[in-house]
């Protein structure tokens, strides 16, 4: 028979927004106009769960009231379950506070149930959230044990059917009818309802009973539809107050690639490239990308390009929440080095680019490389850095380290080396030129690229080094 684990997460809202908040804090469900969710300092003034608002208003003068958001906590149900999927597989959601995963399958992979427990617990600490969890032989038994707060996992069938036995029907997703036509009849525990035949359940009572029964204690298989996660690393994080301030962005942002350092390490792949927005309040979304050349998986990295990259931002508003999405991802790789020059310093090439990208722009971080004209002010063009250029065909002419951007007249005495070179294009645009190029040294001792022109003008255009 499968095993499953079903994991109850009952105070979503508040541990994923408001975890840290000292002040006495309740989250109430409009609907039943109750108290669903509430903070350790609210506990301290006497409020407790299920009560109703203006009781809980009574008990503190200073009690801050916020609305259950079931939103929300699906959201974040679908990260948690995004994320437990790197250890895990088979999850199923059941929003807006409960994730069901089938254990059986995962058993070849670790030595026993307590290492596989283990091992999700380690992983669950990544999100500070409250949860209550337990195994059961079907589906409804793992939700409704875990539910109750019971808080074990084993694999002993006996005791398992036994904890289903001792649960009432209203711990139950049984329809509220029905339980309450159970108990007219005195079932009030699972343990009353088991010992009562099928067929005659299914004269007395709706068919939803009878399938209800079925399906928890495993006679009838239940089917079940498992998430399946968008290869890609994307998470939001809503901030508990608003913030002006970009630098106090520091701790929420680092907090989301922390995730994402271990999302990648998991994988052994490196980011290229992050979305950042910045969630404005009452503003359209501010969206930046901060992208590292050479792939980077570190937390510590990330931050210093993307806090070059703050630097140029101006808020139109407050920031009330902040997303990060892994746009570019690509294999992990070895650095190559050369053997015999060893490391030239603290930063590479390509980290170096990363920075000045991020300080500055993309736009003014340039390359060059060499292009098909031999017209020498045209031979040198702009380029994306580290692009590779293979448009040139066989050997590339001497020319000098340093050419001048607008060639002067030549006015000095110079000797002329043999072999000069003539340069005869660009007819087909505006920009034709005839010339004669020479090799010449001056008196002084410097060696010149010069060139004679159609009107037997002399210009220098470059110096060797």
């Amino acid at each position: 028979m499968a095993l499953w684990l079903y994991l109850h997460f009952p105070s979503l809202q508040r541990d994923t927004l408001y975890h840290d908040c000292e002040l006495p804090l309740i989250i109430v469900d409009g609907r039943q106009n109750e108290v669903v969710q509430l903070t350790s300092a609210a506990k301290q003034e006497g409020i407790q769960l299920g009560m109703g608002l203006g009781s809980a208003a009574s008990l503190c003068t200073s009690l801050q009231v916020l609305p259950y958001d079931e939103a929300t906590e699906a959201k974040t149900l679908k990260q948690i379950a995004r994320w437990l999927y790197l250890v895990t597989a088979d999850i199923a959601l059941y929003p807006p506070n409960g994730l069901l995963v089938k254990v059986s399958n995962m058993l070849t992979l670790y030595k026993d149930l307590g290492q596989y427990w283990q091992k999700l617990q380690s992983h669950l600490k990544h999100f500070t959230v409250e949860f209550h969890y337990c195994t059961g032989l079907s589906p409804y038994g793992a939700r409704m044990l875990a539910r109750k707060g019971v808080n074990q996992v084993s694999d002993n069938k006996d005791w398992l059917n036994a904890q289903v036995a001792k649960c009432a029907l209203i711990e139950s997703d049984l329809e509220p009818k029905a339980i309450t036509s159970l108990q007219k009849v005195g079932v009030q525990q699972f343990s009353d309802l088991l010992r009562l035949p099928l067929a005659d359940l299914s004269k007395r009572f709706n068919l939803n009973v009878v399938n209800y029964i079925t399906r928890l204690t495993g006679t009838v298989e239940h089917k079940v539809e498992f998430y399946i996660p968008a290869e890609a690393f994307e998470q939001y994080l809503e901030l508990y107050y608003e913030v002006s301030n970009l630098q106090f962005l520091e701790k929420p942002i680092t907090k989301l690639y922390k995730r994402l350092e271990t999302y990648l390490k998991l994988r052994d792949k490196l980011a290229c490239e992050l979305l950042i927005t910045l969630h404005l309040r009452d503003k359209d979304d501010l969206q930046l990308t901060v992208a590292a050349a050479q792939g980077e998986y570190k937390a510590s990295k990330w931050w210093q390009l993307t806090n070059l990259c703050l630097e140029s931002v101006d808020l139109a508003a407050p920031v009330i929440g902040v997303s990060v999405k892994a746009s570019r991802v690509v294999n992990q790789y070895a650095e190559r080095n050369d053997l015999f020059q060893g490391s030239q310093g603290s930063l590479s090439a390509t980290e170096l680019v990363s920075i000045l990208t991020a300080k500055l722009g993309e736009d003014r971080v340039q390359g060059l490389s060499i292009g098909q004209d031999h017209r020498p002010e045209l031979a040198n063009q702009l380029c994306p850095p580290f692009t590779v250029s293979n448009e040139l065909n066989g050997d590339i002419p001497l020319r000098p380290s340093v050419m001048l951007a607008t060639p002067v007249a030549l006015n000095e005495h110079v000797t002329l080396q043999p072999y000069p070179e003539r340069i005869v294009t660009g007819w087909w645009d505006s920009q034709q030129a005839v010339r004669d190029y020479f090799i010449g040294r001056s008196d002084s001792g410097r060696w010149l690229w010069l060139f004679r022109n159609a009107d037997k003008q002399w210009f220098v255009h470059g110096v060797f080094s």
